[in-house]
C-alpha cells in the first residue's frame, strides 16, 4: 500500500492554479507581502524613460496572470489602454547591463524565507540545497552565446542553453536561490559550440564593463557547471542560509564539491548524491580501490523490502574524510547505482528517503516551463535571457507563497503554524510515495533499466504524467476497495 495516496497531485502549483489566482489584486497583494517597494530600493536608480524599476517590474511579473506570453501580446491585448509605456521601455530594462538580477532574486528568496519561518527556534525540520540543470531550448542561432547542448534524455544535441539552478527546500516548498546559463563547446573543432563559424559570427555581441553584473553572467556561460555550483553554494552559506544536506545527481557529485560542503565551518552540512566517476579511488580496508572494485568486495547484497532494492554498503575514505558508499540495483540482474553520503550515521533507507527530495527541483523546472514559460524568451541579448529567467523564478515564488497561504498555513498571524492534521500531504511525502511506487513497477516489469533516466523522462513527458496519475488513481481505488 502506498505511503501517500495523494501522489497523483505531484505538481502542486499546476493543480492549485485556479482563476482566483488571476484576480486583479493577486500581484499587488503578493508583492505587498514581499514589501516589493523596499526590495526595489536596491535598484531604485534604474529608470526607463521616466518609469521606475518597481513599476516596470510589476508589469513584467503580472504577465502570466493576464494571459500575456510576450511584451507585444500584453501591449496589444486587454490591457493596452491601461499601459502608456511602449515595448521599448520593457526591453530596455531586460537588456540593461547594470542591473544585478542575482541580487534581485536573492532579495526575494530571503524575504520568502523570512515570511515562512517566523519561529526558526521551533523549526526542527531538515533543510536542503538542491543542484540540478535543465535544458532550455531556443530557436534563434543569432541569440548571444547560444550553442548546441546535449539532451541526455532525448540523446541528441539541440540548440539552446543549460540552466543550472540551486534550489532551497524548507520541508514544504522549493524556491530558486541562484542560477546560471551555460553553453557547451562540443567535440567538433570545425563547429565550435555545435555551430558553423559563419553562424557564430552572426551571433549578437555586446561589450560589457569588467566587474559589472552583466560581465559576470556572460563569463559564467563558459565556466564549468561544477565550479558555478560550488560558487553558488558558498555564496548561499555566506549569506546565512542554514541547511543540513546538499543534494545532487552524478554530474555534480565530485571531490571538489565534497570538500566544499565538508569545509563549511559555522554549521554542519552533508552531501548526498549519485556517483559514477569510475577512476577515482577510495581507501577501503587499507587499500585504494575504485567504487566498482569496492562493490565486488562488499559481499552478498541485502534486499530492502520497503524499496524492493538489493544493496550493499561500504565505509571508505577519500583524502582523510570518511564517507559511505551505497550500491543498489533493481532485481538480481539490475544495473548497479552508487549513492555517496558524507554522513556515515545514516542507513540505506534514510539516504534514499533524503535523496528523493532532489526530485522537487524537477517539479520546479516542469512547473516553471509549463505555467510561466521558463526559457521562452527569444531575445538576442544574453542580459535579457538572464532577466527573463530571473523574473520567471520570482513569479514562481509568488505562486508558491500563495499556494502555501491557501493550503499549508494560516492567514491569521501571517503564516503561523497550524496542526499537522489540517495540513495537506506535503509535496515531499507525495514524491516519496511516487518514487516507491515507480520503483516497485520497474522492479516487477524490468530486470535491467536505468530508473533515474526513466523517472526524468516521466517528469518531462506530459502524456507519461497523465498515465502515472491515472495508474495511481486506480491504485487508490483498489486500496479503498480492499
Amino acid at each position: 500500500m502506498l505511503q501517500c495516496k495523494d501522489i497523483n497531485k505531484i505538481s502542486e502549483l499546476k493543480n492549485g492554479f485556479t482563476h482566483r489566482w488571476l484576480e486583479p489584486d493577486f500581484i499587488s497583494s503578493s508583492l505587498k507581502c514581499f514589501t516589493f517597494s523596499s526590495l526595489c530600493n536596491a535598484v531604485s536608480q534604474v529608470k526607463e524613460k521616466g518609469y521606475s524599476f518597481e513599476w516596470v517590474m510589476t508589469i513584467l511579473l503580472s504577465m502570466p496572470f493576464i494571459d500575456a506570453t510576450t511584451v507585444h501580446s500584453m501591449l496589444t491585448g486587454c490591457v493596452k489602454h491601461q499601459i502608456e509605456a511602449g515595448k521599448d521601455t520593457f526591453y530596455r530594462l531586460k537588456n540593461n547591463p547594470g542591473i544585478c538580477w542575482r541580487m534581485v532574486l536573492w532579495l526575494f528568496a530571503a524575504k520568502f524565507k523570512a515570511l515562512t519561518n517566523k519561529n526558526p527556534d521551533q523549526d526542527s525540520g531538515l533543510k536542503y540545497m538542491i543542484f540540478d540543470d535543465t535544458l532550455i531550448e531556443k530557436t534563434g542561432k543569432h541569440i548571444e552565446k547560444v550553442s548546441r547542448v546535449w539532451d541526455h534524455v532525448a540523446q541528441k544535441a539541440v540548440l539552446g542553453f543549460k540552466l543550472l539552478s540551486m534550489g532551497y527546500w524548507d520541508g514544504t516548498s522549493l524556491i530558486p536561490l541562484d542560477f546560471s546559463l551555460h553553453r557547451e563547446t562540443g567535440k567538433n573543432k570545425e563547429k565550435p559550440f555545435g555551430l558553423k563559424k559563419k553562424e557564430l559570427k552572426k551571433q549578437y555581441k555586446k561589450k560589457r564593463a569588467n566587474g559589472s553584473p552583466s560581465h559576470e553572467r556572460a563569463e559564467e556561460a563558459d565556466m564549468s557547471k561544477i565550479d558555478c555550483a560550488i560558487k553558488m553554494f558558498k555564496r548561499a552559506i555566506s549569506l546565512g542560509f542554514i541547511i543540513d544536506y546538499a543534494l545532487m545527481d552524478s554530474w555534480f557529485t565530485c571531490d571538489a564539491f565534497i570538500n566544499a560542503v565538508l569545509s563549511v565551518k559555522k554549521q554542519t552540512v552533508h552531501l548526498i548524491g549519485m556517483y559514477k566517476i569510475a577512476k577515482t579511488k577510495f581507501l577501503y580496508n587499507g587499500t585504494m580501490y575504485t567504487y566498482s572494485q569496492i562493490r565486488n568486495l562488499t559481499g552478498k547484497a541485502k534486499r530492502c523490502r520497503k524499496l524492493g532494492l538489493y544493496y550493499t554498503q561500504a565505509e571508505v575514505e577519500i583524502k582523510g574524510r570518511k564517507i559511505n558508499l551505497f550500491f543498489s540495483k533493481q532485481g538480481k540482474n539490475g544495473k548497479w547505482k552508487v549513492l555517496l553520503c558524507t554522513n556515515t550515521q545514516l542507513s540505506f533507507i534514510q539516504v534514499v528517503e533524503i535523496y528523493q527530495i532532489r526530485w522537487t527541483i524537477e517539479v520546479f523546472f516542469k512547473e516553471s516551463k509549463q505555467l510561466l514559460g521558463l526559457g521562452k524568451c527569444q531575445s538576442n541579448d544574453f542580459d535579457a535571457q538572464i532577466a527573463d529567467s530571473t523574473i520567471t523564478m520570482i513569479q514562481h515564488m509568488l505562486l508558491t507563497l500563495r499556494y502555501r497561504v491557501d493550503n499549508y498555513e494560516s492567514m491569521n498571524g501571517l503564516f503561523s503554524e497550524i496542526s499537522e492534521s489540517a495540513i495537506q500531504q506535503r509535496l515531499n511525502q507525495r514524491i516519496w510515495g511516487l518514487f516507491v511506487e515507480l520503483l516497485k513497477i520497474i522492479a516487477t516489469v524490468f530486470d535491467q533499466v536505468d530508473e533515474q533516466e526513466l523517472l526524468e523522462r516521466i517528469f518531462q513527458n506530459d502524456r507519461a504524467n497523465e498515465l502515472v496519475a491515472r495508474l495511481l488513481g486506480d491504485t487508490e481505488q483498489n486500496n479503498k476497495a480492499a
